[in-house]
């Protein structure tokens, strides 16, 4: 199935509904596919066909749906570039990709302008003039409303994605028609015309997968696309009040922000049903606190953590609602309480085993890598063979991430393989050493990392973020906290309290730095 299809299917049964709303402009399902007609025949004009690849540089914006499903419509590739990145990323991305039409907005011309792009043949002002390039409204409306339709097959990459590199060049992730297709008709149902409408708003960039997903499963299911350009928790919280937004997904240092944020408990979010949180370890403390600000008994809103990557083309298991809600029963509650430092059961359409480094599955309670099979699982990595051999073998992706499976089917995340810490021939799991160290009444957010020792080969330090209004305990205090929670080899050697840790764009801790900063 071609994913432009999807918003074919849903403009066919509900043409008038709201399909996209941003800060200044509206669109029914009816005038986007209008605009989305118009561009695909413009780009076909411009010779945009199948293997031709379509790079956009911009903030979330209603342009931005636009060009996704004009490109799919036409057989041709999307990629969404991260405007964060370096120069040199930024030029790699384009020319191992080939990129030959380019969409940019006018705060990133700049940036344009200041890499290698002799390759591009066509580039489109999004939201400025700028000679001798075209805008973005005169190059679709010159023209007609009229259908494209492009065979393909259902192995062709529609979208490739970038994932963060950190101590390389970013990874372009190839992800197939029948990759996406899997995920949204897998979790999302066709759009119901009596029922009403439903409105997700989408405050992580498109150019990860979290957003790059909502631009499909959003208009399969015929929801309002509320655009947030840029994060900001007073604008979150504005946009849900005023829109009525019903489901949301941020990642945890969104999350944290929006609870923090100034004149919260003004905001009306009695419309609002959803938050899905993600895309990066939530701190247990973060998470509790949620449970008890948006749970019935404060906003009554439900909470759900999808744990994914980008190569699964998302979410590859869940902690649902009913995860998230402590009853007041003490043993209940206790339960719900271990099962919020999980990423919850698989999703029905992935299979998840824990395998050893011989490739054996794991049985239950024993730690290993997490490794995924099912339809969208990706087609690899663009242009890199090895690495692609490397992480699909005999049907299974091999995630990199280190996890174990409990007696309930609960997934718990304890760590990155290349993350692993190695004292004295004893495997450390960082995640597990921070989640007690979060525990800690002194303790905000920790991050533990392994730097070589010249006696163990690596010790384990910890850096932390004190909770205000704190003392700050001594390391030997914190040592014995540790050893009463914890086999004594996996207390921190020192501990570094810090006002902020290093995180990418999405709130993930740059480990990479950390270890830079603390080994000598």
């Amino acid at each position: 199935m071609n994913t432009a299809e999807f918003l074919t299917i849903t403009n066919a049964i509900v043409p008038d509904r709201i399909a996209l709303a941003g800060p200044n402009e509206r669109l029914t399902y009816g005038e986007l596919q209008s605009r989305v007609n118009r561009l695909a025949q413009s780009l076909q004009a411009k010779g945009v066909a199948k293997g031709h690849n379509v790079g956009v540089m911009a903030v979330n914006c209603l342009e931005y749906v636009e060009i996704y499903y004009a490109t799919a419509s036409l057989g041709a590739t999307f990629i969404p570039l991260n405007f964060r990145a370096k120069a040199e990323e930024l030029s790699y991305m384009i020319e191992s990709t080939d990129i030959q039409t380019l969409f940019v907005q006018e705060r990133y011309m700049p940036i344009y302008e200041s890499i290698d792009s002799s390759q591009i043949k066509n580039v489109i002002t999004l939201d400025f003039e700028k000679d001798p390039y075209p805008t973005y409204t005169s190059f679709r409306d010159a023209s007609e409303d009229i259908p494209v339709f492009v065979e393909i097959e259902e192995s062709d990459t529609t979208l490739i994605i970038f994932t963060s590199g950190t101590t390389s060049l970013p990874k372009g992730v190839e992800l197939s028609y029948q990759a996406l297709t899997a995920l949204v008709v897998n979790t999302q149902a066709p759009p119901d015309p009596v029922s009403d409408q439903q409105v997700m708003l989408v405050s992580v960039p498109f150019f990860h997968i979290a957003g790059a997903t909502t631009m499909m499963s959003a208009v399969f299911s015929g929801r309002r696309l509320v655009l947030l350009p840029a994060f900001d928790p007073n604008d979150w919280l504005s946009m849900c009040e005023n829109e009525g937004v019903t489901h949301s997904f941020v990642v945890p240092t969104m999350l944290k922000r929006i609870m923090e944020a100034d004149g919260f408990e003004n905001y009306d979010l009695s419309k609002l049903e959803l938050i899905t949180y993600g895309a990066a370890p939530m701190p247990f403390e973060v998470v509790r606190r949620a449970v008890d600000v948006f749970g019935p008994e404060g906003k009554d809103v439900g909470l759900m953590n999808a744990f994914g990557q980008t190569e699964a083309t998302g979410s590859i298991t869940f902690l649902g609602t009913d995860d998230h809600r402590l009853t007041g029963d003490g043993a209940e509650d206790e339960k719900v309480i271990q099962r919020l430092q999980s990423v919850g059961r698989p999703m029905a359409d992935i299979d998840v085993a824990i395998k050893s480094p011989e490739g054996e599955i794991l049985p239950d309670g024993e730690d290993g890598e997490i490794c995924i099979r099912g339809d969208r699982i990706m087609r690899g990595y663009h242009g890199r063979e090895d690495e692609t051999d490397s992480a699909l073998q005999d049907g299974w992706l091999h995630t990199g991430d280190v996890g174990r499976i409990d007696d309930g089917g609960y997934l718990f995340i304890t760590g990155r393989i290349k993350d692993m810490i190695i004292r004295g021939g004893e495997n450390i799991a960082p995640a597990e050493v921070e989640h007690v160290l979060e525990e800690h009444s002194s303790v905000s957010e920790a991050a533990v990392i392994g730097i070589p020792d010249v006696e163990w080969g690596e010790v384990v330090v910890a850096v932390l973020i004190p909770n205000k209004d704190s003392a700050t305990p001594s390391d030997a205090d914190m040592t014995v906290f540790v050893k009463e929670r914890l086999a004594s080899y996996k207390a921190p050697s020192s501990y570094e309290w810090v006002a902020e840790l290093p995180r990418n764009h999405l709130g993930k801790v740059l480990k990479t730095d950390l270890r830079d900063t603390y080994t000598n």
